[in-house]
């Protein structure tokens, strides 16, 4: 029979292990997939060469994490009893990729943090709403205006 050792040493795989070797996928995919975009020169990159940076830097902390995941908990060992939540926010997110092109940027961060501030994390209201309208007026006039990056604005101009 085999016990663990005085130091709690268990053999299995670790929660940070097992995340750092998803990055480290997600990173390759990434990476895969941003090969059909010209990556351009340091002076002049083109429309692949920041995600290719983000993919590299990505794959470099998963690593990172999976290598320096010893003292995580076993994965085995985790207690799920915040999956319900997360799997609510990922549908909302999904939701929000799907409704994004048809009602706008505004519109969708709108409805998104209001959903997530207000019905899953339960703050009050007048604050959840302020920094809704905010947050989705203030990004989009940071990404369509001073960076120029086109955002969908939907039927009304929102």
């Amino acid at each position: 029979m085999s016990e663990p050792s005085a130091t709690g040493a268990q053999g299995g795989l670790r929660s940070d292990q097992i995340s750092g070797v998803v990055f480290v996928l997600i990173a390759l995919l990434t990476a895969w997939e941003n090969r059909s975009y010209p990556l351009g020169s340091l002076s002049e990159p083109g429309p692949g060469y920041m995600p290719l940076l983000l993919a590299i830097a990505l794959g470099a902390f998963g690593l990172l994490v999976a290598l320096r995941g010893s003292a995580s908990p076993l994965f085995n060992t985790i207690d799920w009893t915040e999956s319900k939540r997360g799997i609510v926010l990922l549908i909302a997110c999904g939701v929000g990729v799907f409704v994004l092109e048809r009602i706008g940027y505004r519109l969708t961060m709108i409805a998104l943090l209001v959903f997530m501030l207000g019905v899953v994390e339960r703050k009050r209201p007048l604050p959840t709403v302020l920094v809704s309208v905010g947050f989705a007026f203030i990004s989009y006039f940071v990404f369509a205006t001073m960076l120029k990056v086109q955002l969908p604005q939907g039927p009304w101009g929102l």
